[in-house]
């Protein structure tokens, strides 16, 4: 895939984005004004809902743990006619928090808010969801003992997903997720929609207003693989932050899932060397194999071959040779083959 910053991690860069909750039938009054300066849990948008706005019923849960046996937990009864979580509905207005730290540069016509913000930016492979805002929380392993994980979290989990931990998560409040996979069919399963319709649309807003109220992101995409070391540093590092995600992905217009963490002000006072993203594949850069039998593997390129090569399923390429972390080589189509850093 070709991510649409360049490189899937970014540490330090200079972004605009819009904070708006998506939808059609929501009306946004701004509460801030161009050129004016916001913090990531500042109120900066109110909504006017015209139509009734479902919402997950109050399940008393003060604590969160996904291990393995999850689908084993019993839970009391809330499924409703079409066999989700029990809904009900509501009228209220609500405010919107920032997200960002940064300065408001623009209004849209909509009433949602541009700002402008020096952050780190961490791009996903797939996703689902609207943008939300919310407390960067690390999950902790089983053996760790149980874990508090606040309401409105974005619960970050290091390795695969499954469809009991997502729904699990959602019944306790958590507002986004970010892992590194999932299998196709668990996650049909908890979004309910078939996902190549989904990453196909035309109208990305739209089909995102049939999904669950729940933002999921995954950094590798659909199967089993691990997240990449890179990756949860750079999550661990701003582990308790507050921070905007949105899962929205469509092909056809190039949106894929992201997440930006603004960086705190010491930081881009003292250390603020923006990165300018730089996709194209030279010797030494950092690479991931996006795809094949070797998807998810994570090297530097030792050498680019000047003529095609030659592949055991029969396929001539042009090709590199990567030397992988734990120092083995391995000769790779450059089709299947993303630069990272």
């Amino acid at each position: 895939m070709t991510y649409q910053l360049g490189w899937s991690v970014i540490p330090q860069i200079l972004v605009r984005r819009e904070r708006w909750p998506g939808g059609y039938k929501t009306k946004g009054i701004p509460l801030v004004h161009p050129g004016q300066d916001v913090l990531p849990d500042q109120p900066v948008l109110r909504l006017e809902k015209n139509e009734p706005v479902e919402a997950i019923e109050t399940v008393p849960i003060p604590r969160l743990s996904l291990p393995g046996v999850i689908d084993t937990l019993n839970y009391p009864d809330h499924s409703s006619r079409n066999g989700d979580i029990s809904l009900n509905r509501q009228h209220a207005d609500e405010t919107l928090p920032a997200g960002l730290r940064g300065r408001v540069v623009d209004i849209t016509r909509r009433g949602s808010v541009i700002i402008e913000s020096c952050a780190a930016v961490l791009q996903g492979g797939i996703g689902a969801g609207n943008h939300v805002a919310g407390v960067l929380t690390i999950w902790q392993s089983p053996d760790a003992g149980q874990q508090a994980i606040p309401p409105g979290a974005l619960l970050v989990i290091p390795g695969p997903l499954n469809f009991a931990m997502l729904r699990q998560a959602m019944i306790s409040g958590v507002v986004g997720v970010i892992a590194s996979s999932i299998s196709s069919r668990d996650f049909e399963g908890f979004l309910r929609t078939d996902l190549i319709e989904l990453i196909d649309s035309v109208d990305v807003e739209l089909a995102q207003a049939h999904l669950p109220q729940m933002t999921v992101l995954l950094t590798e995409g659909l199967g089993t693989i691990a997240m990449p070391a890179r990756t949860i540093n750079l999550l661990s590092q701003y582990q308790g932050s507050i921070a905007l995600l949105s899962g929205a992905t469509s092909v056809r217009q190039g949106i894929f899932p992201e997440l930006v963490i603004s960086l705190p002000a010491k930081e881009v006072q003292q250390n603020w060397h923006p990165v300018r993203p730089d996709p194209i594949l030279t010797l030494g850069a950092q690479v991931r194999v996006c795809s094949g039998d070797h998807e998810g593997a994570i090297g530097s390129i030792d050498y680019l071959y000047s003529h095609e090569q030659v592949f055991p399923s029969g396929i001539r390429a042009r090709a590199a040779r990567l030397r992988l972390e734990d120092g083995s080589i391995l000769t790779i189509p450059l089709t299947l083959v993303e630069r990272i850093s």
